[in-house]
């Protein structure tokens, strides 16, 4: 249950980041400050037990909060990414990018973009589209937790990071899965407890706090150093 108050309170606060960004107003760090309260406030006492600290923040909270606030577009009767803007399957507001993730040709749409004060129009949120034997298919979702956290690529993967948490994505067998995602809860008393994750098939849960933030530091940087998404924003 603590779960899915957490994620739809996310839900909210995005929501609210993208209709900011859509209406032209200055991006700002507030809805990640905001979702980053939620997670402190979901933490609880829990800190001292891993497994209830790990379940604050678990690989699937991160893809349940991707599948809410990423859009849904209906790709029937669309065969290629062009066809999704000429049957206007994007909106007026929404992003799209054509972005190459290692050697797989990707479509991204957003539901909506903002201006990254560095020359993109970037996002928080995506739906992504690939071709498998040639047909359109969804790959999957992706979202991070704030405007400071735009999506990015590098090397063939994919990031988004909130304040607490960072993910890099892969691309393998026509499917989209993270590859490594770290995060950090705190205690009443400020200390920290990290953890992390992987959707390789690996049992993780009881990997060393100081390397899992060790990790999540070298994750934070590699997304540092990644392209930023240059989204095209749906105009009527």
């Amino acid at each position: 249950m603590r779960n899915r108050i957490f994620a739809l309170l996310i839900v909210s606060i995005l929501a609210a980041t993208m209709i900011a960004c859509n209406s032209g107003a200055s991006p700002t760090d507030t809805a990640s400050e905001q979702i980053e309260d939620v997670e402190i406030a979901a933490s609880g006492d829990s800190i001292g037990s891993v497994t209830e600290a790990k379940d604050e923040e678990t690989i699937e909270d991160i893809k349940q909060v991707a599948e809410e606030c990423a859009p849904s577009i209906d790709i029937t009767d669309c065969g290629t990414f062009t066809d999704l803007l000429n049957k206007k399957r994007i909106e007026t507001g929404m992003g799209y990018a054509n972005v190459d993730v290692g050697s797989i040709n990707c479509f991204f749409v957003s539901s909506g973009t903002y201006d990254n004060m560095d020359g993109n129009m970037a996002s928080i949120d995506s739906e992504i589209f690939i071709y498998v034997d040639g047909n359109l298919t969804e790959l999957g979702k992706v979202c991070s937790g704030g405007t400071a956290y735009p999506i990015a690529t590098k090397d063939g993967y994919i990031y988004t990071a909130g304040n607490h948490w960072v993910c890099k994505y892969v691309i393998e067998d026509n499917q989209l899965k993270i590859m490594e995602k770290a995060s950090v809860t705190y205690g009443e008393d400020g200390s920290e407890t990290y953890f992390y994750d992987s959707e390789d098939g690996g049992d993780y849960s009881k990997i060393n706090s100081d390397y899992a933030s060790e990790i999540m530091n070298q994750l934070y940087e590699e997304m540092s150093e990644a392209t930023v998404v240059n989204y095209d924003t749906v105009v009527e």
